[in-house]
């Protein structure tokens, strides 16, 4: 019989459950802000520990686990997310383009703002990315952030701000910058 991947890295399966219990709430919702689907979310968890397990990883590693768990959650999630485009952008428009339907697409230019924010959101420092995703997608308050963070309250609404304006300054340069291209596209100066 073959090892498992813990018996192999050395964790046991108790420290695993332990790390597992402690953080899989705190992964699914940062998975989950990234997804918004309940289902891909789970599967950016399994993914995630799977690797953390393959890795040996352990909480005294880095200096904020939940921080970095969650963060981890995310990206991973997008990850996925991005690997789920590639595969469909495979595809030719003749292949899929008879699926989509306008008339019944309730709002065509969610999936176009979507991925912007989300390549804004890589761009941005992780912790902002973080501290944006606690607040806005999970509703937490600058106090529980603080507390998930090891922060202040006060560092908290200081990135809070910053990372609000930098996403929207990489937004509107995304947004010029895609106008600028159709401008050229189609010879309109």
């Amino acid at each position: 019989m073959k090892p498992t991947a813990a018996a192999q890295t050395g964790m046991k399966q108790q420290q695993f459950e332990a790390l597992f219990a402690k953080y899989h709430w705190l992964v699914y919702c940062g998975a989950y802000s990234v997804t918004g689907n309940k289902r891909d979310a789970e599967d950016a968890l399994q993914s995630l520990f799977l690797k953390l397990i393959d890795q040996g990883f352990s909480e005294d590693a880095v200096r904020d686990p939940a921080g970095y768990l969650f963060r981890a959650g995310a990206n991973e999630a997008r990850q996925m997310y991005r690997a789920q485009e590639r595969r469909s952008r495979n595809h030719t428009d003749d292949e899929v383009g008879f699926l989509k339907d306008p008339a019944t697409d309730r709002n065509p230019g969610a999936e176009a703002m979507r991925e912007r924010l989300l390549d804004a959101m890589d761009k941005l420092d992780p912790e902002q990315a973080d501290i944006l995703l606690l607040r806005f997608e999970r509703g937490y308050s600058d106090a529980e952030i603080a507390g998930l963070l090891g922060k202040t309250r006060a560092a908290v609404g200081m990135a809070l701000h910053r990372a609000k304006e930098r996403l929207k300054d990489l937004m509107c340069d995304e947004l010029n910058m895609e106008k600028s291209n159709e401008t050229e596209r189609y010879g309109y100066r």
